[in-house]
């Protein structure tokens, strides 16, 4: 179902360009490592949203998440262990559900990557049903190097989300040599932790970084992000369950359980998913943050 493809399609160009400044992509060149891989994990993408609406969200799902694959629920689940114990829909395209990548990004070692961008969801049997939101997918490859999904967490938005006004997608900067085992253990001692929102998390962000709360806008840049969640809560609590890592350690994603107090939405308790990228100088900086009640 995937598509590898050397050659840059249309709709890869235009996330590319959601991606890197505008002049990088005008100029006429042969495309690099980078964009192949790119433009790859974008057909695979768009592959697997054709599907959803061909055969059905269940269908496109299970063919789609890699064997360990995690989907939110809001908790987190092994989707391929959850999803086969339930029975299928009597009707598997009742629901519709409709997406496309707005922006994207892949690691240097072009292993993993993600894909973000606006969704609708729609009830056929209720034609007045329609939910608008954004996805938020960690794309790893196979053993045959074909893209599947990892991780996947969703939120719903007030309406269409516009992605233009984001600017360009964050990208890991981080051009040294790999130490899995250390780089792991780094990222872990930053997420296990209780904080007070303001500088201590503010510190974390990357300058470009997007937040994504359920119900609400997406939010992008360093300073709106940190307001944002400083206005929310007071202190927060993040507790990990995993970490996934791109094989350059330039990219990782994380995500667990969290735990708020204070703001304006009050004591509660969630799920989280981070993406984190390297900046030049090899420290982890918080790209998305995205989590759920």
């Amino acid at each position: 179902m995937f598509t590898t493809r050397c050659a840059i399609t249309a709709a890869t160009v235009a996330v590319i360009a959601a991606i890197a400044p505008i002049t990088d992509v005008a100029r006429a060149h042969e495309p690099d490592a980078e964009e192949i891989a790119l433009g790859s994990l974008v057909d695979a993408e768009l592959a697997f949203a054709r599907m959803a609406l061909a055969q059905g969200i269940r269908a496109a799902f299970l063919a789609s998440f890699a064997s360990d694959g995690v989907v939110f629920e809001p908790a987190p689940v092994r989707i391929q262990a959850a999803w086969t114990k339930r029975p299928a829909p009597a009707d598997p395209k009742a629901l519709r559900l409709e997406w496309q990548p707005a922006q994207a990004g892949v690691a240097r070692s072009h292993d993993m990557g993600f894909t973000t961008g606006p969704s609708k969801l729609t009830d056929m049997r209720r034609p007045d049903f329609v939910r608008h939101g954004l996805f938020f997918s960690v794309w790893q490859r196979d053993s045959k190097g074909m893209w599947r999904v990892g991780l996947d967490i969703g939120a719903t938005t007030p309406g269409a989300p516009d992605f233009v006004p984001l600017g360009a997608a964050p990208r890991p900067a981080y051009l040294g040599k790999a130490n899995a085992s250390a780089q792991r253990a780094a990222l872990l001692a930053l997420e296990t932790r209780t904080f007070k929102t303001g500088h201590a998390y503010a510190n974390l962000l990357a300058a470009d970084a997007r937040l994504y709360r359920d119900g609400a806008w997406p939010i992008a840049g360093r300073p709106a992000v940190a307001r944002a969640v400083q206005s929310r809560a007071s202190t927060i609590e993040w507790l990990p369950f995993e970490v996934r890592m791109s094989h350059a350690d330039d990219m990782a994603a994380t995500y667990g359980k969290f735990h708020a107090i204070g703001g304006t939405d009050g004591d509660r308790d969630g799920y989280y998913l981070d993406l984190w990228l390297r900046d030049a100088k090899g420290r982890w900086r918080l790209a998305y943050d995205i989590a759920n009640p």
